[in-house]
């Protein structure tokens, strides 16, 4: 079991413990297992309602038209607010927003259980996307802090990615068994107990942050005036300030973007739903960049981007999942149109990509610190481009296990090599106080390139195929477009290969060794030190000083 630095404490230190204390010390190695297994519980959820999507529809009797927002309304405002929820967490604590997500998730999941028409099942699905972002971007922070770079922090990720690839599967069949038995209703409840008592367990699990130091006491001629002083020092201290203009021009930018994202094939990419709404957010994007230069105490210092590693991770995430999302949607669309597979043969079509994930993922993460991860993004790449072209050879005289289950070993292997990589890359520069916004980012990265991914295949597909009212309406005829949709999926990858090969940097993740910029500039090395070091050990997990926020951090030269 991969522990965490929280959990190494002095055995006089854990005799002084009261008894509730003895018990979190206990239960401290369960902190990985619950971060991940919150990530488990929202993919779970997510892809179990993507397969409930007719029986919710037919039983709440939604329009043709407002189908697509029982997937829409969570992914938007699941997306909307990860920059800001993410950033909350790295100023008032990673331990105490994740646990809030987790509640908030809990109780919209219960809410939406028991719809009763449309119009409250889409608000409450979007109020418990609100607790999905203020979960997942925390959950990312808690592995990064609570792990030292090198062998451990590989091995906690590797873990975290390997319950991620466990959800997708795992929610194709709970969601099949639980439709044709109890009923949808009970994805959410299954989800809001399974939560709960997750509730339970990271309450006592996740260390919570060690005290903040007192103030120095301010020397001053008259005694009222020194108390004046020090009890100022000690507001300042303790309450972090909040962007405010910035979080609310960040959410609306990034909502439109994936309100567009998502709506583009339903309603047109030029349409009068879509685009202006688009625009609207180029403009509120571009405003928040310029928001983030003038406060004292942005919500996202630009400071971040200058770590070249770090920019390139967040668009190889935002590439790989669009990848990854499309090519698998296609895999599904293969099994249930060529093939004509019911959902539960579905589901059992995936499953050796499910049982390779946590094969995979663990099985690199205890090796991953001693290799170089340039060269196994870019091996990863061209694996999951050799599974598109694979699925391109697929028709309905082709056996299941000639082409299929071969391309889903390469596919997730692919996966495990690009994915695991550019996420220890991704948080390996970033000080303990950036981390939340750093996890935030990078989810923001793959909630966008999942929808786009699934998006420009289907412009490709739809092409080819026709639409509803004048093309091929179903069957094996569909490969047709399958097949080019395929072909859009080799040019990301290949975009992708070149976009490591160029900006990734050749350096080990054991060390955070040094990483040559082009031009000869040298860049970070990532070490914990110091200060970082104890406050780790005494189990701190929240918000630095706030004069951190503003200024350059000290332990990382980018």
């Amino acid at each position: 079991m991969v522990e965490p630095l929280t959990q190494k404490l002095s055995s006089e230190e854990s005799v002084e413990l009261g008894g509730v204390d003895k018990l979190r010390l206990k239960l401290r190695p369960l902190l990985l297992y619950v971060v991940s297994t919150a990530q488990f519980i929202d993919i779970v959820n997510g892809v179990s309602v993507s397969v409930a999507i007719l029986p919710i529809a037919n039983e709440l009797k939604f329009q043709v038209t407002q189908v697509v927002w029982i997937m829409n309304a969570y992914t938007i405002a699941f997306s909307g607010l990860l920059l800001f929820a993410g950033r909350l967490g790295d100023l008032f604590g990673h331990r105490r927003m994740f646990l809030f997500g987790l509640s908030w998730f809990a109780l919209w999941a219960l809410v939406v259980s028991f719809s009763v028409s449309p119009i409250m099942f889409v608000i409450a699905r979007a109020l418990q996307g609100v607790g999905a972002a203020c979960t997942l971007p925390t959950a990312m922070a808690l592995v990064a802090t609570n792990y030292p770079p090198g062998p451990e922090r590989a091995k906690a990720f590797s873990i975290f990615g390997a319950f991620g690839g466990m959800g997708a599967v795992a929610g194709i069949l709970l969601a099949g068994g639980v439709v044709s038995s109890i009923g949808w209703t009970w994805i959410f409840r299954i989800s809001a107990i399974a939560v709960l008592i997750l509730l339970i367990l990271g309450y006592l699990a996740i260390p919570s942050p060690a005290p903040a130091p007192a103030p120095a006491p301010v020397v001053s001629s008259s005694s009222s005036s020194s108390t004046v002083a020090t009890a100022t020092a000690k507001k300042d201290q303790v309450r972090p300030k909040v962007d405010f203009l910035g979080a609310i021009t960040a959410t609306m930018s990034v909502t439109g973007i994936v309100y567009y994202i998502t709506t583009g094939v339903e309603y047109g990419w030029a349409s009068a739903k879509s685009l202006p709404v688009f625009l609207i957010a180029l403009v509120l994007l571009a405003t928040f960049l310029w928001i983030e230069t003038k406060v004292e105490s942005p919500l996202m210092p630009l400071r971040i981007w200058k770590s070249r590693a770090f920019s390139a991770s967040v668009v190889l995430a935002f590439v790989s999942m669009g990848m990854a999302q499309g090519t698998m949607y296609y895999v599904n669309m293969v099994f249930q149109e060529v093939y004509q597979w019911n959902a539960l043969q579905t589901a059992l079509g995936f499953l050796v990509h499910a049982i390779l994930a946590i094969v995979t993922f663990a099985g690199l993460g205890r090796i991953l610190h001693r290799l170089r991860p340039k060269p196994l993004v870019l091996i990863g790449f061209l694996l999951r481009c050799c599974t598109a072209i694979m699925f391109s050879f697929v028709d309905e005289t082709v056996p299941y296990w000639r082409l299929p289950f071969p391309a889903l070993i390469l596919h997730i292997t692919g996966v495990a090599l690009t994915l695991l990589p550019i996420q220890l890359i991704a948080v390996r520069d970033a000080a303990n106080g950036d981390q939340g916004l750093v996890g935030a980012i990078y989810q923001t990265g793959l909630q966008l390139g999942a929808p786009l991914g699934i998006a420009l295949l289907n412009v490709v597909a739809i092409s080819t195929n026709g639409n509803v009212n004048h093309g091929t309406t179903g069957g094996p005829a569909l490969m047709k477009g399958f097949r080019n949709a395929y072909y859009g999926a080799i040019v990301m990858g290949v975009f992708g290969f070149l976009v490591a090969l160029i900006a990734l940097p050749w350096g080990r993740l054991s060390t955070g060794s040094e990483i040559k910029k082009e031009g000869g500039d040298a860049t970070a090395s990532q070490e914990v030190k110091g200060d970082d070091a104890k406050d780790l050990e005494a189990g701190a997990q929240g918000h630095l000083d706030s004069k951190d926020d503003g200024q350059e951090s000290t332990e990382t030269i980018y």
